[in-house]
């Protein structure tokens, strides 16, 4: 009985040899194209294992783990090879900003140092403005368009902090503290006008050192803070 109804089941589909027998492939082909969008959409939409993408680097010649990226090896820090859309890691930005000021001499008076909150750039007043000013001077402007060239390209989140020194600020300015939020606002301004689309925390701190006129030196000056995280749009 069980051998006589499967030889019975050929009858039940069309002959193939006529349009009819081959019109289910059409349906079946279909069928597999969908299953196979739907495993490659999953396999888009999964997360990397680090592990298996740390040792697929280490394995492949030539290529090296920069900044949370792939890189080739030897690859120019410039920042054309930077991805405005997400926050570049802070060590390779560091980098590039060190071979910014190494090509540039009228930067060399600019500071970089790696602090808790993030990248921070110390561009001295006189720099930038006039004494008791916070109008960017000519080489102001100059030293902005030339820091506003990596700003623009970086997707990390920007604060512009001003410091004044102890001397008293003048009739122009009712505090230091005036004085300081004013050039970070010049700044910031700089960087919107140079290509950076995000926000920008603006802050001045007024006084910053008070003993001596190292110090004041020193006070004299605007922060640039990169943080490692990305800024809001």
């Amino acid at each position: 009985m069980m051998r006589r109804s499967l030889s019975s089941l050929p009858r039940l589909l069309p002959a193939t040899a006529t349009e009819a027998g081959r019109a289910w492939m059409v349906t079946f082909t279909d069928l597999i194209c969908l299953m196979l969008t739907f495993f490659v959409m999953l396999y888009a939409m999964s997360e990397p294992d680090p592990a298996r993408y740390q040792a697929l680097v280490a394995g492949t010649p030539g290529m090296s783990d920069v900044g949370g990226g792939v890189q080739p090896a030897g690859a120019a820090l410039t920042a054309t090879a930077l991805d405005r859309g997400r926050a570049a890691d802070l060590g390779y930005l560091g980098r590039i900003f060190e071979n910014l000021l190494a090509d540039n001499p009228e930067l060399a008076s600019v500071t970089i140092e790696k602090r808790e909150q993030g990248l921070v750039l110390a561009l001295p007043s006189e720099l930038l403005f006039a004494p008791g000013d916070a109008t960017l001077s000519p080489a102001g402007r100059q030293a902005m368009f030339v820091m506003g060239g990596v700003a623009a390209n970086i997707g990390n989140a920007l604060d512009v902090v001003g410091h004044a020194d102890s001397t008293p600020a003048g009739s122009r300015w009712p505090s230091n503290w005036e004085l300081s939020l004013a050039r970070a606002q010049a700044v910031a301004q700089a960087l919107r006008d140079a290509g950076y689309l995000r926000d920008i925390t603006v802050r001045g701190h007024g006084d910053g050192l008070s003993a001596g006129a190292a110090d004041n030196a020193r006070a004299r000056r605007v922060e640039l803070v990169v943080r490692d995280h990305g800024g809001g749009a």
